[in-house]
């Protein structure tokens, strides 16, 4: 495959039109390109009132080598990086505890998605409510009830930007695939396909709402656990695990503990300041 970049067409094009500005691009005739998907597409509004599009492509053409050869000296064309999110699984010794996750916002809930499908059964620890039960309380308060606080725009399934119309951060320069595998995985549980490329994705709450719901259900199916109104209130950690004290009392032993709690959770990082826990601010 050939990538492509900086292909710029009026707003109203259609696809032979890209096509044809593809290969006068790559410098070959239209039919030699076998197939192209969109990588990347972004809108030009800087000479209004004309607006264009401008594509990133990934091409496959016949004799790309040679097609790349030629191309040799154009920035704009090079051949398709291989930067697939790879889930490290070079673990040797099974963890003998649960895995624990504390938060279900994106962090949690996207960990818990890959180490199900990876054998293990994560336990996910989440102080607000399930996201159906959370529209409920947060309609309510913004229809002038009291504030739930423990089910609202900060806490509950989703994290806060559940409620923020679904938008999305694209990690342009992530190296490793995570944002690709994100979008990938938003789509396979119902997003629309056009995020995997536009350059500001967008999902929509009510469509995320459906998502996350989908999420959890494959989450429960590969042997993991969401366990809802539940907050982490203390940790003593071991030499082989952390034992974890939570507000409903139980006190339970795990493997390993990932906190993904967000920025809402100020009580729950005031007690691991006061366990002095190693933390740093997270970059800007």
């Amino acid at each position: 495959m050939i990538r492509v970049h900086n292909v710029k067409l009026s707003y109203a094009h259609g696809p032979v039109q890209l096509k044809n500005a593809l290969a006068k691009k790559l410098r070959v005739p239209p039919e030699q390109i076998l197939e192209y998907s969109v990588f990347r597409r972004s809108l030009d509004c800087r000479k209004k009132p004309e607006l264009f599009y401008v594509y990133t492509l990934d091409v496959h053409c016949e004799n790309e080598q040679n097609i790349l050869k030629k191309n040799s000296k154009q920035t704009d064309i090079q051949k398709t990086p291989n930067n697939a999110f790879c889930f490290d699984a070079d673990g040797t010794i099974p963890p003998t505890h649960p895995i624990v996750i504390v938060g279900a916002g994106p962090a949690g809930l996207f960990c818990a998605l890959m180490l199900s499908r990876n054998g293990y059964r994560p336990i996910v620890i989440e102080r607000g409510k399930p996201v159906e039960a959370r529209i409920k309380d947060v309609d309510a308060f913004w229809n002038g009830q009291d504030l739930h606080p423990e089910s609202n725009v900060q806490f509950g399934e989703g994290g806060a930007g559940t409620f923020s119309d679904g938008k999305l951060n694209t990690l342009v320069k992530d190296k490793f695939g995570r944002n690709r595998k994100v979008l990938e995985e938003f789509v396979r549980f119902g997003a629309d396909p056009e995020i995997l490329y536009e350059a500001k994705p967008h999902i929509g709450t009510d469509c995320l709402v459906q998502i996350l719901q989908k999420m959890r259900e494959e989450i429960h199916s590969n042997g993991g656990e969401i366990r809802f109104e539940t907050r982490l209130d203390s940790i003593s950690s071991k030499t082989d695990g952390v034992t974890l004290t939570l507000s409903t009392g139980e006190i339970f032993f795990a493997s390993a503990l990932v906190l993904a709690i967000g920025n809402g959770a100020r009580d729950t990082i005031r007690m691991l300041h006061k366990k002095k826990l190693p933390m740093e601010a997270k970059s800007l």
